[in-house]
């Protein structure tokens, strides 16, 4: 196994992980570094929010951006209190068809 760093970025702020996770691949540990972009990207400034995934040895395998999903579940969580936030129109009565 072999440790590996998420350090996280928000615009200008920067947060270093010096203590690491034991990963047993590189798949291992980029699939951790999109899960914590998931999950912090839920609760934070979604467009700014970045991972950067470092091996052992300091080198970046990868720049880690949350989730298309999760921005579009953001902003449902955002406008659920709120009327007329929804992107798609719904479907009425009068605009469902009468014959089958």
């Amino acid at each position: 196994m072999q440790v590996y760093f998420f350090d996280l970025y928000w615009g200008d702020e920067r947060f270093v992980d010096e203590d690491g996770i034991s990963h047993f691949d590189e798949g291992s540990a980029l699939y951790y570094g999109q899960r914590i972009a998931d999950k912090i990207g839920r609760d934070a400034d979604y467009g700014s929010l970045r991972v950067h995934v470092r091996s052992g040895s300091g080198e970046i395998l990868a720049t880690i951006a949350p989730s298309d999903g999760r921005g579009r579940e953001q902003d449902a969580l955002i406008g659920r209190g709120s009327l007329g936030v929804f992107r798609r129109p719904t479907e009425t009565a009068a605009a469902l068809p009468t014959a089958w």
